[in-house]
């Protein structure tokens, strides 16, 4: 996952560093979002044992932090300063380990205009903690031993804005309990995801 997630943040940098046109003047502005996606669970490329997909529903709020402030602080920096609360969940299509969340999502906006007026390119992540239904223990072997029903959730994704109120993105997500409890096996889901602005 680390990989993974280090792999999106070198490919945002480098679109970051284009020098793209369409790039200058780009400020990160706050905004509520709804986002479903699909996405292949637990996948056999990531150490995957589970089985099945996830319907990914998520409700993305303004950030507290106003544009305006966050326009005070050095543009390379604006998306550190102005977190977007986030309630979501994963459900999955085959009776295996679902999940709900809550957190913080952290959105960079990183070039705009680029095939038409209105649309760009973003990167964002996710932290929080993420609850689920899964296995603590498990002695099967297409279930993972959690260790815990409460456990650390991390996601990224790189996304497409088509115009001013949708959006499609490729999305990653993790959830482990960081060495905290004897079993950690961990879940990684990865698919696309549509958003709405609002």
């Amino acid at each position: 996952m680390r990989r993974a997630l280090a792999a999106l943040a070198v490919f945002a940098a480098a679109l970051a560093q284009g020098g793209t046109a369409g790039a200058q003047g780009v400020t990160n502005l706050t905004y509520r979002e709804i986002k479903l996606g699909v996405l292949a669970h637990d996948v056999h490329f990531l150490g995957g044992k589970e089985s099945g997909a996830d319907i990914n529903p998520e409700l993305i709020f303004a950030s507290p932090v106003s544009d305006e402030w966050a326009a005070t602080v050095p543009a390379a920096l604006r998306w550190l300063v102005q977190p977007r609360p986030t309630i979501g969940g994963t459900i999955n299509t085959a009776g295996d380990t679902d999940q709900a969340y809550i957190g913080g999502t952290w959105t960079w906006q990183f070039a705009r205009d680029l095939f038409r007026p209105g649309d760009g390119l973003s990167a964002g992540i996710f932290f929080g903690p993420g609850f689920n239904d899964g296995k603590t223990v498990s002695h099967s072997s297409d279930r993972k031993s959690l260790g815990s029903h409460v456990l650390f959730r991390e996601a990224a994704d790189i996304g497409y804005r088509i115009d001013a109120v949708y959006t499609v993105s490729l999305y990653i997500d993790h959830i482990s309990n960081a060495g905290f409890d004897r079993y950690n096996q961990s879940i990684n889901d990865v698919g696309l995801r549509f958003g709405f602005r609002f």
